[in-house]
């Protein structure tokens, strides 16, 4: 069964863009090994009431899209333990969701694809990054 060994999110500031880079370590059985996955990324805004979706798109150019908000990365594991790494940006004023500080983490998945029977997807959730827009 896959799992993650880690997660983590980072950002930085760039003009009026806020690039996310997300660090992950992942662990594969030999079997699940060189067969292809979909690395799945949802972009979150930790909030008292519910957590907001952040998507890189407006809402208005994402109409018909329901997951538009996620990122999506497809890889085959040439080894037992992977390291993964993936840089995703967004315009500020999108990340930017209410007063002060945003708090952002993801949900990550690794989701088998076109693999035998048994394969089971892993996920978890990332640190929270602070985010001040």
């Amino acid at each position: 069964m896959a799992s993650f060994m880690s997660a983590n999110l980072g950002h930085e500031l760039k003009g009026n863009f806020v690039t996310f880079k997300l660090d992950a370590k992942l662990r594969f059985e030999p079997k699940e090994v060189g067969h292809r996955w979909l690395f799945q990324i949802e972009f979150m805004e930790e909030d008292p009431v519910s957590d907001d979706k952040l998507s890189p798109i407006r809402k208005s150019e994402a109409f018909g899209q329901a997951d538009a908000h996620i990122k999506r990365h497809y890889f085959i594991p040439s080894k037992e333990e992977v390291e993964l790494s993936f840089v995703e940006e967004f315009p500020a004023h999108l990340v930017d969701t209410e007063w002060g500080k945003e708090e952002v983490y993801a949900k990550v998945q690794a989701l088998p694809l076109e693999a035998p029977p048994g394969f089971v997807a892993a996920k978890t959730r990332t640190n929270i990054t602070n985010v001040d827009v």
